[in-house]
């Protein structure tokens, strides 16, 4: 049959199963599985991201079918590209291999990781960058890595980040409809696409000064395309996204219980703020109002502790 012949359904169809990884290499990430414990980077605190030491746009890519069980280790491959991107270090086959095999029955993360099974993505985030404390060499040389959780709607947070040269870690659905979409000319033009429940981790990057995707394929065609639009108007990708920065040892320990106490304070605002609107009482509500005002001093004490750190 003459490609003119086909229908439309036809015609996705065919371009999907010419461009889809193998069956075995579709079920990747189910989502990313937020945590209340993640740091939260919001109401305009971009600015508590330092900028990046490199000065380049060097991109660094990787394969997951390298190894028959990279083939669902997308999150970790995601991870370790935004270290690499960051740092300009490039992990042997044998460093992936051996971060791949640690998240496997490993009773540190909330989920634990069976044999041969994808992986959440704030699991392998939290992963990386404790495989990565622990190497001194690494450290020494390029300081601590710290990890952050960034809302998709925070669209200023968003792109100064991707301005600033940092790759962020992100979940999407890959329909064969977004498929064909970037394959003809390398952009993803759309930002109306369905879900299903499989879902694939991959990367944001600036590159040739355009928003990007790099894809977890090194070495096929389109593991590198364009984002037309911003990434709050892409209905396919997870809500949450993350992205690594780079912190002196000395401040690591201080970093990370400030941003432990802001994420609690965040949560505690947002649990507030549920209870006086079902709260019927004044007095409840003063109460929780002033606790709100208290967070919101307490916030902004840490904030500027944090400016001074980073």
């Amino acid at each position: 049959m003459k490609w003119y012949s086909r229908s439309r359904a036809d015609f996705l169809e065919l371009l999907y199963n010419k461009y889809k990884p193998m069956e075995e290499e579709v079920i990747s990430c189910l989502g990313d599985w937020a945590k209340d414990t993640d740091f939260v980077l919001c109401n305009g605190n971009s600015d508590l991201l330092p900028t990046l030491y490199k000065k380049d746009e060097i991109r660094y890519e990787y394969n997951q079918r390298n190894w028959k069980r990279g083939r669902v280790s997308c999150t970790i491959f995601a991870a370790m590209w935004m270290a690499s991107d960051l740092t300009n270090y490039e992990f042997s086959e044998k460093e992936a291999k051996e971060i791949d095999d640690t998240s496997y029955n490993n009773s540190d993360y909330l989920h634990i990781r069976t044999p041969w099974h994808w992986w959440y993505v704030s699991d392998a985030v939290d992963h990386m960058r404790k495989r990565w404390n622990k190497n001194e060499k690494l450290v020494k040389k390029y300081w601590k890595l710290a990890s952050y959780r960034i809302s998709k709607y925070d669209d200023d947070i968003i792109e100064d980040c991707i301005d600033k040269l940092y790759t962020i870690d992100w979940n999407m659905c890959p329909t064969a409809e977004y498929i064909t979409d970037y394959t003809a000319d390398w952009i993803l033009d759309g930002t109306k696409f369905w879900t299903n429940t499989n879902w694939h981790s991959l990367c944001v990057i600036k590159k040739d000064g355009q928003r990007s995707v790099k894809d977890n394929y090194k070495g096929s065609k389109y593991n590198i395309y364009g984002l037309k639009h911003k990434l709050s108007e892409i209905t396919n990708f997870w809500p949450n996204f993350y992205v690594y920065t780079l912190v002196k040892e000395d401040n690591y320990e201080r970093i990370k219980k400030l941003n432990e106490m802001k994420s609690k304070i965040v949560n505690g605002c947002s649990i507030n703020s549920e209870l006086w609107k079902l709260s019927g009482s004044e007095f409840h509500k003063n109460k929780l109002h002033d606790m709100n005002n208290f967070y919101r001093e307490w916030l902004e004490l840490i904030n500027n502790e944090l400016k001074e750190l980073v």
